[in-house]
């Protein structure tokens, strides 16, 4: 239930973020998509370790170190996909 509701949570800010970005100051946006990026990461951590869990082909892994990791790589596709689709925007303009 946890990851539903994580997922739930990290789409809700991310659709936020796109809708609303041109009524958001620049630092509200890094909050949402900060706060996106944890849920995401916190939803892989929790999904990792029920599959770890149910098919006891490796061993559980430890919760926030599993957290901490996928936290950072949502975060780094979050600012590698906005990088690109700016760099798009100003070819198109």
């Amino acid at each position: 239930m946890y990851f539903v509701i994580c997922v739930f949570m990290a789409l809700c800010g991310l659709v936020t973020e796109i809708l609303f970005t041109e009524m958001f100051h620049t630092w509200f946006k890094v909050v949402l998509a900060v706060g996106s990026s944890a849920s995401a990461g916190y939803a892989i951590a929790r999904g990792l370790r029920l599959v770890a869990k149910q098919t006891k082909w490796f061993a559980s892994p430890a919760l926030m170190t599993t957290f901490y990791i996928a936290w950072a790589c949502v975060l780094v596709i979050v600012i590698i996909v906005t990088l690109i689709l700016k760099a798009r925007k100003k070819k198109a303009a």
